[in-house]
């Protein structure tokens, strides 16, 4: 979460992409409690374990801020219509994934993915991501080097945060940071 730089506002807009079991919206919501979160994931078990969890009336919740989950299928749904429900619509501050794109598939479907998230953020919103990379002892068809994580990025309309950075924030070993501006 430390990744996102300082929100616009007091109670920012996040969407979370898979967001499972809501371990990173417990992050966020340890840093920034007055959040608005939506998290989306495929998993309706895991999504009632993260409601369970972050429930903003359980005694004693630190979350100060509104919580929604999601069930969908990020790849073959039109899940960020939910979020025109919600108003959220181009309003969103930050869009944020933790080792969870690679499940959605290949390059096509990842970069389909974030360019839908992409037309969900404000002007200026992030997207920070973290991810496997690829292992070239060990090659998968939906993880891929950071050159190519950049070139899916660009692909899906987002800016680097300062010109002419690469857009890798960091990485380790076979795990990338990726950080990009609407």
């Amino acid at each position: 979460m430390s990744q996102i730089d300082s929100p616009p506002a007091a109670s920012p807009r996040v969407v979370e992409l898979a967001c499972g079991a809501g371990y990173l919206a417990q992050a966020l919501f340890q840093q920034i409690p007055a959040a608005r979160f939506c998290g989306f994931d495929l998993s309706p078990h895991l999504l009632d374990y993260a409601r369970d969890r972050l429930s903003p009336q359980e005694p004693g919740s630190p979350i100060d801020g509104e919580v929604e989950f999601r069930c969908a299928d990020l790849v073959n749904s039109d899940w960020e219509k939910s979020l025109f429900e919600l108003g959220w619509a181009g309003q969103v501050d930050a869009v944020v994934s933790m080792q969870a794109l690679h499940d959605l598939g290949g390059l096509e479907q990842q970069t389909d993915v974030l360019a839908r998230s992409r037309s969900l953020l404000r002007a200026g919103g992030q997207l920070v991501y973290a991810d496997l990379l690829q292992d070239p002892d060990e090659p998968h068809p939906s993880r891929f080097t950071v050159r190519q994580h950049q070139e899916l990025l660009s692909a899906a309309g987002y800016a680097p945060i300062v010109a002419g950075q690469a857009g890798a924030e960091a990485s380790f070993g076979y795990f990338g940071c990726f950080k990009r501006r609407r």
